[in-house]
């Protein structure tokens, strides 16, 4: 079945903050180019990496308006993330992006409870229906949001809601990635790099740039090999993948939300990122982010090169 949205490699832009939690707008830019300058075209603000949760509405708008005016004239495509516990709030928030230019976006349930089967519905047709011209992307994040979408779940809400037209869909167990790809709906599925590899061996999906943007290049390979559903080179790229977050886990113990993890992987190819997460969560120290580079580069030397 023909999908509402491309085949895709996604990655996120996150936000550097100053000293004083200003946004550095220079780096911010520099970030951004250089993944538009790495081939990515599907580039999104405001998940859990790009501290989406941490947001007034001030910040919203200043960070939109940047990563809009970053994008607008080149090949590639902003996508804004809102995340918010009130519905109202989602669709201030996209009508705010919307004025700015914004057509895509991803939306993410409110988690203050586990919504209803009967909620779900409730929620799509009210953050989508207003905005027939553009395109939603569900991030279906079950840890964050309480609530975990299955393949079934989005067969029966694909007629429902033409403008659904992609999921990050970031449940790894073998079952539901291959449910998800085999499933017959028009929406275009993204995976980690842990789910793509196996994904693309039962039909199309996409790959969100994760712990795996470490390395862009080696991100590339993996995507790629994906497409030709080259099995050697997907055992030997998740192998190295794994390594790398062994690497993480021995060097940075701390207790940290996820953001610390993505502005680590940031920093591995942009040394100048700074590491800060918006108050009132807190990152890895230098001691943490300087042993984790030395035994990344003593253990994947190849992604340093």
């Amino acid at each position: 079945m023909e999908k509402r949205y491309p085949r895709m490699a996604l990655a996120a832009v996150l936000v550097p903050w100053t000293e004083d939690f200003k946004v550095d707008e220079p780096l911010f830019k520099k970030s951004t180019r250089l993944l538009v300058d790495n081939g990515l075209k599907y580039i999104y603000t405001f998940g859990t990496a790009g501290e989406g949760f941490a947001m007034d509405d001030a910040l919203f708008t200043q960070i939109t308006q940047l990563h809009y005016d970053t994008l607008k004239d080149t090949d590639a495509t902003p996508i804004t993330g809102v995340i918010s516990l009130s519905l109202p709030e989602i669709i201030h928030r996209i009508e705010l992006a919307y004025a700015i230019g914004i057509r895509d976006f991803q939306i993410s349930f409110p988690s203050w409870g586990a919504l209803t089967d009967a909620e779900v519905d409730i929620f799509f047709h009210k953050v989508c229906d207003p905005f027939p011209d553009c395109r939603f992307m569900h991030y279906n994040n079950g840890g964050r949001s309480k609530k975990l979408l299955k393949a079934k779940d989005y067969v029966r809400l694909a007629p429902q809601i033409p403008n659904l037209v992609a999921v990050k869909f970031m449940n790894d167990s073998v079952e539901d990635v291959i449910n998800v790809v085999r499933a017959d709906t028009p929406i275009q599925f993204v995976l980690s790099e842990y789910g793509y590899g196996y994904g693309c061996m039962f039909g199309e999906c996409s790959m969100l740039f994760s712990s795996i943007a470490t390395h862009l290049p080696t991100a590339w390979a993996l995507y790629n090999a994906g497409l030709t559903k080259d099995m050697d080179a997907i055992v030997r790229l998740e192998k190295e993948v794994a390594l790398s977050q062994e690497v993480l886990f021995e060097t940075c113990k701390t207790p940290v939300i996820n953001a610390a993890y993505d502005k680590l992987y940031v920093k591995s190819f942009l040394p100048e990122f700074p590491m800060r997460l918006y108050p009132p969560y807190q990152t890895f120290n230098d001691g943490q982010v300087n042993a984790y580079m030395r035994l990344m580069h003593e253990k994947l030397p190849q992604w340093f090169e």
